[in-house]
């Protein structure tokens, strides 16, 4: 009972941690200088930079999910209606999850290790000491960044994933990719491609707490960094997988 409660403890303690960090950057990102341009060159860094991971996961998952709903379709002759089975499971639920725990813990792991880093070398107290806002000057724009990265790559990995599914149904199923993509596109109405991306939104600004959170919660020692950046990828896939479950329960009802 006494682990138990230590480790409840600790994960309140984590919370509140990680939700006092947000207010912070919050507050202090919409004071002038909104650093508009630290923001755009984290987004370059976070974003763009993963463009080649995300271009692997949003074809593969287009093609593995087309294929199996077209095996389950294929056994009760309908075959044809793979494109509407794929198009609400990508859009609104496995790209935007997928991507998020694979970039996200990519891009959450790198921002732990860049602070942590600072932390261990003691630049972040440097910058402090200069009179400048640490949480402004190296949170706020990482945030802000993958809050923004990340939406975008979903947006990018459906369309791959359209196009990895309309391939996957012409060249297995003998589903013609021009009409895999019409069914596909029918299926969906706004709220799906809205629900994606809020979903994206929100791991995006999970993501980049979680990664400066840890970042400055990194001890001194040479195993301090690997540390962080091991519990950064732990709270980052458990943060996603409740976060989601919770929208999920959110948009479904509605739509």
């Amino acid at each position: 009972m006494e682990l138990v409660g230590r480790t409840i403890r600790a994960g309140v303690d984590w919370a509140g941690g990680i939700s006092l960090l947000l207010v912070r950057a919050l507050l202090r990102g919409a004071q002038r200088p909104w650093g508009v341009h630290d923001v755009f060159r984290q987004i370059v860094a976070l974003g763009v930079r993963s463009l080649p991971l995300s271009t692997l996961m949003g074809v593969f998952i287009g093609m593995a999910l087309t294929w199996q709903f077209g095996e389950a379709l294929a056994s009760f002759g309908a075959k044809n209606a793979v494109g509407k089975a794929a198009a609400l499971a990508l859009v609104r639920e496995l790209v935007p999850a997928l991507m998020a725990l694979t970039i996200g813990a990519k891009i959450s792991t790198g921002i732990t290790a860049e602070l942590g880093s600072m932390k261990v070398s003691e630049q972040i107290d440097a910058i402090a000491s200069l009179g400048a806002d640490p949480v402004k000057k190296l949170v706020w724009p990482r945030v802000a960044a993958s809050a923004v990265a990340l939406p975008l790559l979903n947006v990018y990995g459906n369309v791959l994933a359209l196009f990895g599914g309309a391939f996957i149904a012409d060249l297995v199923f003998d589903v013609p990719a021009e009409y895999f993509y019409e069914t596909y596109v029918q299926q969906l109405h706004p709220l799906d491609y809205v629900s994606g991306l809020v979903k994206s939104a929100t791991f995006g600004v999970l993501v980049g707490l979680i990664g400066c959170y840890q970042g400055f919660q990194t001890g001194f020692g040479t195993e301090a960094v690997g540390s962080s950046t091991t519990q950064t990828v732990v709270a980052t896939s458990i943060a996603i997988i409740v976060f989601d479950f919770v929208l999920t329960t959110i948009f479904l009802p509605v739509g």
